[in-house]
C-alpha cells in the first residue's frame, strides 16, 4: 500500500519540476533571442568598418554565443537532456 503523504509529496515534486522546466525554457529562449539580437546589432554595426577577415571573425564569435544557447535547447528537444537541477529525484 502506498503512503498517501509520500504520494502527495511525489506529486508535488513532479509539478515543481515541470514548472521549473517551463521557466528554464522561457528564460533560455529569451536568452537566445537576446543573443541573436546582439549578434545582429554588432555585426550590422561592424559591416562597414571592419575588413572582410575581421568581420568574418566577429560574426563567428557572435554566432558561437548564439550556437551555445541553441545547443542547450537542442539537447532538450532532441535528447530530453535537461540541466542537472531540473531532473526529477527518481532519475
Amino acid at each position: 500500500m502506498t503512503d498517501p503523504v509520500r504520494a502527495l509529496a511525489a506529486a508535488s515534486e513532479t509539478a515543481n519540476r515541470r514548472e521549473a522546466r517551463v521557466e528554464w525554457v522561457r528564460a533560455t529562449v529569451a536568452a537566445l533571442r537576446e543573443a541573436q539580437r546582439a549578434m545582429d546589432a554588432r555585426c550590422g554595426e561592424a559591416v562597414d568598418r571592419l575588413s572582410e577577415c575581421d568581420f568574418e571573425r566577429l560574426c563567428e564569435e557572435e554566432g558561437a554565443k548564439v550556437a551555445a544557447i541553441r545547443a542547450q535547447i537542442d539537447d532538450v528537444i532532441e535528447r530530453d537532456m535537461w540541466p542537472r537541477e531540473l531532473y526529477f529525484g527518481c532519475v
